[in-house]
């Protein structure tokens, strides 16, 4: 294929180095804070994992909550409808913070008792509830910032929401060796250390964020003291594609959090591993992330456009990149386990049980990058947000959770055995995802004045 001269090719340059950079970049928050925490112990690495499972179902609240305004925007920016845009930013960044105090009450409010269906360790429990005081007020901070930085990305811009992610990762790494061990004159805090870097860091990028927004006044600035742009008719349309995005994305979240119960019925060392393998193949992830968004506001622009056969052709290319480059991570992954796992600095027994695990996620690789490509890029930049919620929900509580309570409660197998069924749910995602792929039935224009 000639890629000379190649708008997708340039288009899709511009917006995924960034995006995927600034993915990377965010998911390097957990990774660092865990390798960081690991030299502590295996309950401390427990701890930080506990907190940031609950820190996740969070985020997919709020994905849910908020990408469907982004899919209106990155249509509506296709047709440069300003305005429409406006009140859009404004209804991400009400609805993330509203979203992100009620979590952030509640989860206070019900600490310790939230934390006992992970884990009956009273040391442990213990850890997790002082962790996520100092942690959860940053939840707040975390939520406003991705409302305004996904109401960016929606309109192509990236490079800054990158540039603001690297500095604030900058100062959670320095405050994290600061407060954890104890150097630059500070007194070492242990595991609460990493929690007070990651609250500092959320907060500085929340200034950075706003700052950035009004200061060179882009089209989602929210004015917070005239009233609130409520549009009951454009709202509505948003409502209706939103409401199951919102359904898939929570009882997912809930449902990964379902999968952290579960290994925790084999004790704190083994939520230790699967902390361990969970932020690896987060940071493995998070380059996808970047590129399904960049999916999502490419194929959402040109059904903005009308483009149907086009916005196909960018479907099936974001596909075909996507699969050479799992498998490519896939290799390299497999490869280099016991090197990547031996960052961590856990026991032996606990390393060679992380590798297994590490092996096993690099195997399936293929099937989450193209879930992401799909479920997020692709069939949610066409609105087809029902497909996707009956997709994602019936694989994962259907099939995973069961498979993983049947495995880790049950029968007791090995926690290799346990994360294998585990892995059924992006396979089967994947199976069924891809007939709709190609059905071309994915596509739905949410902007058009006839509709």
């Amino acid at each position: 294929m000639p890629y000379k001269n190649d708008e997708f090719i340039s288009q899709l340059y511009r917006l995924s180095v960034p995006l995927t950079l600034q993915f990377l970049f965010t998911s390097s928050f957990s990774l660092l804070d865990t390798v960081m925490v690991a030299d502590l112990g295996e309950l401390q690495i427990a701890a930080a994992g506990i907190a940031g499972q609950l820190e996740f179902l969070l985020v997919m609240i709020l994905a849910g909550a908020l990408s469907g305004p982004a899919v209106f925007m990155a249509q509506y920016y296709g047709k440069r409808d300003y305005v429409s845009i406006k009140k859009l930013a404004a209804l991400n960044v009400f609805s993330g913070f509203a979203i992100s105090f009620i979590f952030y009450i509640v989860l206070t409010l019900s600490s310790p008792y939230v934390f006992w269906p992970f884990t009956q360790d009273d040391q442990l429990l213990e850890m997790t509830a002082s962790f996520v005081s100092i942690v959860s007020f940053g939840f707040i901070a975390s939520a406003v910032t991705t409302a305004f930085t996904m109401s960016l990305k929606s309109i192509g811009v990236v490079k800054a929401v990158m540039y603001m992610t690297v500095l604030s990762l900058l100062l959670n790494t320095v405050l994290n060796y600061a407060l954890i061990y104890g150097h630059f004159g500070f007194e070492p805090m242990g595991v609460n250390g990493a929690a007070v870097a990651t609250l500092i860091s959320k907060l500085l990028l929340l200034i950075l964020t706003v700052a950035y927004v009004y200061a060179m006044k882009r089209e989602v600035s929210v004015s917070f003291l005239k009233r609130f742009p409520y549009d009951r008719v454009l709202f509505g349309r948003v409502y209706r594609v939103t409401k199951p995005i919102i359904i898939h994305e929570s009882l997912w979240g809930l449902g990964t959090t379902m999968y952290i119960v579960a290994f925790g019925m084999m004790g704190a060392a083994s939520i230790a591993i699967i902390q361990v393998s969970k932020v690896i193949g987060n940071f493995v992830l998070a380059g996808v992330l970047g590129f399904a968004q960049s999916a999502s506001v490419m194929i959402g622009e040109q059904i903005g456009l009308r483009n149907k056969e086009q916005a196909q052709k960018y479907a099936e290319r974001f596909t075909r990149i996507g699969v050479a480059a799992a498998v490519l991570i896939g290799l390299a992954l497999f490869v280099a386990a016991p090197q990547v796992v031996g960052l961590f600095h856990i026991g032996e027994q606990l390393r060679g049980q992380a590798v297994n695990i590490v092996r096993i996620m690099s195997c399936v690789l293929t099937c989450s990058f193209l879930n992401n490509i799909w479920i997020v890029g692709v069939f949610r930049s066409g609105g087809d947000t029902h497909y996707s919620m009956k997709l994602v929900l019936g694989s994962t509580w259907l099939i995973g959770i069961p498979l993983a309570f049947i495995g880790a409660g049950i029968m007791k197998w090995p926690i290799e055995v346990v994360y294998g069924l585990f892995a059924t749910e992006e396979i089967s995602k994947t199976l069924f995802g891809y007939f709709r792929y190609r059905s071309r039935h994915w596509q739905h224009d949410l902007v058009s004045t006839e509709q």
